[in-house]
């Protein structure tokens, strides 16, 4: 196992079996399979992801040996381990077609001996050459092994000792330290607004707190007026001349009309901005991961991406809009307090400055602590997410094991731990508000026993205003505190988004200098000195390679597993950009876009895959060809079979494929095997007819006699 896999049975498997080869994971789910030491296994065809030498050793070592003893049923379309079955079941649409022993079968029986003799022939494994090209073979067909000793990422793992150990591992999730960047918060408002937009914002915000700040220093001077007017009639015992009360009442109205509009204003503009914000960062994301390769998905768990995608985009949409308005307003609101009570009572900046210190400090040893935490929240939870995805996929592993309640065990452990990092959160959260309010309780006593004190220096409206704005003080000071420290630590959020938005790149999809429409005509891909590796600091897994492909030539390309059978795939279609050139007729393929590069060639992968909807949108994505030639194609992937039970359960209605194909392939019907997988996708290069076809090891999810045609 050390020289397979570089850490042994300690090595790290992310989402789909993440870096283990397609051989690697059908051993390992056979190793798996006998540890349990059961009675009866039930082998689902685990020998057809590895190549003939490795398949004959296991059913050799492993199925004749290990499980001499158990009752062992194999469903297999590889013929050649028949002779040694003791029971044999033919199936044919759900029914036993033909039982018995090898020995028993008849010879002329249903083509049984021919297909057993034809398998056996391609059973056999050869040796391959030690020579690593071919070049410009004069025959129609021409086969083309080659060798490499470094394994390739998509293709079955190193099967022979000699082979170097697999290099790909799985990332850490980056986790930043220290306050959030300045660059975080300007990337956030410029995203959703231009700095024209931000200045009015600025400016709206401010008109707000000046037209509430006058409203109430109106309303004091009024009730100043008043009181004077009182006492001065009191005092001489006679009437005197009272001012119209329309001179106090309508500039009040005017500035509680303005409070009001600018406060909407400010209030709808703010979320304008902060919406959009979201809106422009999020499809910056999801541009930067469609744009990133393939390796990125190697190396990145499927909750990983999707916390970013779901949390901290939800965070952006929902709680940092109503954080950062809040926390302005409040701000504002502050300031516009202290002013005024600055200007109405000078003394309290004797209290104001120590409170400003004491506010400072307790908002750094907080935000110290609290970014920390909330870094660690957003981290543990995406290990939940993984490990939901990975149980959704493998639900039926799990179940055949009975593994059900490890597995529920291990989701516990995870959301114990990001339970733990979210309660951390939202106590320092509220030991934080805690100690605000006490702070704030002091500086009430304290301006109310000194407006005791000073009553005889100060009038009726001036203690009022006072104490009104010391209350309203108490309140806003702490709520704009935890929002500034909320808003912050909210802010991580954006710093994980902008964290995808500078992600490697991909080739640009298309250049200025298109090649022409009529291109390719020849066809030829001439390979001079083309060394592949996956990633820049990766191993090499092609070492220059010079094969000529002339035209409408039919290429084999042959090696052991681990060769870079699949690397050469992976080379053509640019997946990784390689060192050296890749001409096809004649124009080099690094000098025009993937766009243009890819839709010219169809693969069929090891593992086909098809997308979530209806047939018609796997078989015709672009609504290019009608029913008539999408069941045409159909039937070409079938020819033993009339079109109607190319499935066994679609229908042919005159105008559309409405089959609905949901995630695995799972209908409510009926499931969508793996050979029907590869015959849609067959179907599909039928459709394109495009000028290179390539067939990626499809013999291990194909019978033989589709194999064959």
């Amino acid at each position: 196992v050390e020289e397979l896999l570089e850490a042994g049975d300690q090595t790290v498997v992310g989402d789909r079996g993440t870096p283990l080869s397609a051989g690697q994971k059908a051993r390992i789910s056979l190793a798996r399979a006998v540890y349990q030491d059961a009675d009866i296994y039930l082998l689902d065809d685990p020998l057809s992801a590895v190549d003939a030498g490795v398949s004959r050793h296991l059913f050799e070592q492993c199925i004749r040996q290990a499980l001499h003893e158990k009752i062992t049923i194999l469903v297999t379309h590889q013929l050649q381990y028949l002779k040694d079955a003791s029971q044999i079941l033919i199936l044919k649409d759900g029914k036993i077609m033909k039982k018995g022993t090898f020995a028993e079968f008849p010879k002329p029986g249903v083509d049984f001996e021919d297909i057993l003799l034809k398998t056996n022939e391609e059973a056999e494994p050869s040796r391959v050459p030690d020579s690593p090209t071919l070049r410009g073979q004069p025959s129609e067909s021409s086969v083309q092994p080659q060798e490499s000793p470094r394994p390739s990422l998509e293709d079955a793992a190193p099967e022979d000792q000699d082979t170097e150990t697999i290099q790909v591992t799985l990332s850490l999730e980056s986790r930043s330290e220290g306050k959030v960047d300045f660059k975080a918060y300007k990337d956030y408002f410029t995203a959703g607004a231009h700095w024209n937009i931000i200045i009015l914002l600025i400016l709206v915000n401010i008109a707000a707190q000046v037209s509430y700040v006058l409203q109430d220093w109106w309303l004091s001077s009024w009730a100043n007026e008043q009181s004077t007017l009182y006492a001065t009639a009191h005092g001489k015992g006679k009437e005197i001349l009272v001012p119209d009360p329309g001179w106090y009442f309508t500039p009040y109205s005017v500035l509680t009309a303005g409070t009001v509009l600018f406060g909407i204003s400010r209030s709808l503009l703010m979320f304008y901005v902060l919406v959009n914000s979201s809106q422009t960062l999020h499809k910056q994301m999801l541009e930067s991961v469609l744009r990133a390769p393939v390796l990125f998905f190697d190396r990145h768990p499927t909750g990983r991406i999707l916390n970013r995608f779901s949390k901290d985009t939800g965070h952006m949409d929902d709680l940092l809009p109503q954080i950062f308005q809040d926390f302005v307003q409040t701000f504002l609101l502050v300031m516009g307090v202290v002013g005024v009570m600055v200007v109405v009572i000078p003394w309290t900046t004797i209290i104001l400055i120590p409170l400003g210190i004491i506010f400072f400090v307790l908002r750094r040893y907080f935000l110290e602590t609290s970014r920390d935490v909330k870094r660690l929240e957003c981290a543990t939870r995406s290990p939940v997410f993984s490990h939901l995805a990975s149980s959704l996929q493998g639900r039926w592993t799990i179940r055949a094991f009975k593994a059900q309640q490890r597995f529920q065990e291990l989701f516990d452990t995870h959301q114990d731990l990001h339970s733990e990092a979210w309660f951390l959160f939202l106590t320092t959260s509220r030991w934080f508000a805690l100690c605000l309010d006490a702070v704030c309780a002091v500086f009430v006593i304290v301006v109310a026993f000194a407006s005791l004190f000073l009553a005889e220096t100060l009038n009726v409206g001036q203690v009022g205003l006072v104490l009104s704005l010391a209350l309203t003080f108490t309140v806003m000071v702490p709520r704009c505190v935890r929002q500034s420290a909320e808003a912050e630590t909210m802010m991580i959020s954006v710093e994980r988004v902008t964290e995808y938005l500078d992600l490697e790149k991909e080739a640009p999809w298309e250049y200025k200098h298109r090649p022409p429409l009529s291109w390719p005509q020849q066809g030829d891909i001439d390979f001079s000195n083309v060394s592949f590796r996956y990633s820049s600091d990766g191993p090499l897994v092609l070492k220059d390679l010079i094969p000529l492909i002339d035209l409408r030539k039919k290429v084999g390309i042959v090696g052991r597993t681990g060769a870079g059978k699949s690397s050469l795939v992976s080379a053509l279609f640019r997946l990784s950009r390689p060192k050296g050139e890749i001409w096809i007729d004649e124009i080099w393929t690094a000098t025009i876009g993937l766009h243009d590069l890819r839709k010219k060639m169809t693969v069929v992968p090891q593992e086909p895959v098809l997308f979530i909807g209806t047939m018609r949108k796997n078989l015709d994505p672009f609504n290019e060809h009608t029913d008539e030639e999408l069941w045409n194609a159909l039937e070409e992937c079938h020819p033993s079979r009339d079109s109607s039970e190319v499935c066994g359960w679609i229908w042919r209605p005159h105008n559309f494929l409405p089959v609905i194909l949901v995630p695995e392939g799972m209908s409510a019907v009926i499931l969508y095997t793996l050979t029907l997988h590869s015959s849609t996708c067959e179907a599909f290069i039928l459709l394109n007819r495009d000028n290179y076809f390539i067939f990626s090891d499809l013999k291990h999810c194909t019978s033989h006699i589709s194999f064959k045609f």
